[in-house]
């Protein structure tokens, strides 16, 4: 099978039986869709419980809730997998990958569409683009992929730019479930961010908004940090209780992270390399969804509270890739792929925060400071 038809394949979504309500009330059933299921007379169990979903947690994925609306459009997004580690590399080198440079661009990676209403990230790659070079993936000079896993042992996986990130993933597939793992879309970091931030749980004063985001909980004598995430914060997930949390490391430490998520030179938001900037800075042109604000405030978290900062590259030249895909290296490519979280150096006060954004770097990128996660698609999709 081809890199084109395999990156495009979404593995058949099989009927996932969850249930509403906490406590013993349990009689309502629902489907992968999050979809009521009458005429079944038996009980079943949340995702994590279902044999799909423990293979899953098996492989140190968390189940993240949805029931809200991320990204302004009316509709509620559902809940999705997430690796609660970045990526670890395997011994397991991959050396038969197929398909070319543009096609695995154009199948993985969504651009911002500064016309949409609202503002989101909704289109693909003109197929007749000629940015991307056509070269075979087997034939880019520099690339290379091993399968990954998720775990707290070793060192995160850096110096994998973002078209490698995909591929690896393509190949560190969950075996026996119905959902197909890539790594993140913007959708759904921001939907990750959302749920940080409206968590006390993850403030140091224990009250949404006041102190900063909690950062100083260390993990096995490490400075990894965690987020608590949580059901019925912005809306209900059936697929989950409502009494249900799990916790996510280094959403803002060790390595900043790839996402989906592509800008085009012209639609970033400062207009070149102005450095970092808080997101109370940016203007009217900055979709509100993108930006992070506790439900029921007007202005952005200042990056003091951990909440991260926004970095927008030049788009004089272009953004900066390490491999060959548009024909050369450097500042040649037009989009820049969105690298999150992070930190620039060791210590809390220099940490960039969960909602931090960089904007400096295409698909062909590589960098050992930037690494990346898993993530399924949306249930039911």
């Amino acid at each position: 099978m081809g890199m084109k038809q395999l990156v495009g394949l979404s593995l058949l979504s099989a009927a996932v039986l969850v249930i509403s309500g906490c406590g013993e009330d349990r009689s309502t059933l629902y489907d992968a869709n999050g979809q009521p299921i009458s005429g079944l007379g038996h009980k079943s169990a949340w995702i994590y419980q279902t044999p799909a979903g423990k293979r899953m947690v098996a492989k140190n994925y968390v189940y993240i809730p949805g029931g809200f609306d991320v990204d302004g459009d009316g509709i509620d997004e559902s809940g999705f997998w997430l690796a609660r580690y970045e990526a670890r590399e395997t011994n397991e080198s991959v050396t038969d990958f197929m398909g070319n440079v543009k096609d695995v661009i154009r199948n993985n990676f969504l651009i911002f569409n500064p016309d949409a209403t609202p503002k989101r990230f909704d289109r693909q790659l003109d197929f007749n683009n000629s940015s991307y070079v056509e070269t075979p993936l087997r034939a880019l000079e520099g690339f290379h992929v091993a399968k990954v896993r998720f775990t707290d042992e070793g060192n995160a996986t850096g110096s994998y730019s973002p078209l490698e990130a995909v591929v690896a993933m393509e190949y560190s597939q969950v075996a026996d479930t119905p959902w197909h793992v890539s790594i993140p879309t913007e959708k759904q970091w921001m939907q990750v961010v959302k749920l940080v931030i409206n968590n006390k749980e993850n403030w140091t004063e224990g009250e949404v908004g006041k102190g900063r985001l909690y950062r100083g909980k260390t993990f096995t004598g490490t400075d990894r940090r965690y987020f608590v995430i949580a059901n019925d914060l912005l809306g209900h997930d059936p697929h989950v209780p409502s009494d249900y949390t799990t916790t996510v490391y280094d959403l803002s430490g060790n390595l900043a992270e790839w996402t989906r998520g592509m800008f085009a030179k012209e639609d970033r938001f400062l207009g070149g390399d102005q450095g970092f900037n808080d997101y109370t800075t940016l203007g009217s042109e900055v979709p509100r969804w993108w930006l992070p604000i506790v439900t029921g405030a007007t202005l952005p978290l200042h990056h003091v509270y951990g909440a991260g900062m926004y970095y927008d590259g030049s788009n004089r030249s272009g953004a900066t890739d390490t491999l060959a895909i548009t024909g050369k290296t450097g500042d040649v490519d037009p989009y820049a792929v969105v690298a999150r979280g992070g930190s620039d150096t060791e210590g809390d006060a220099a940490l960039v925060g969960v909602s931090a954004a960089k904007l400096s770097y295409g698909p062909g990128f590589k960098d050992p400071s930037i690494g990346f996660r898993g993530a399924s698609e949306y249930i039911g999709e």
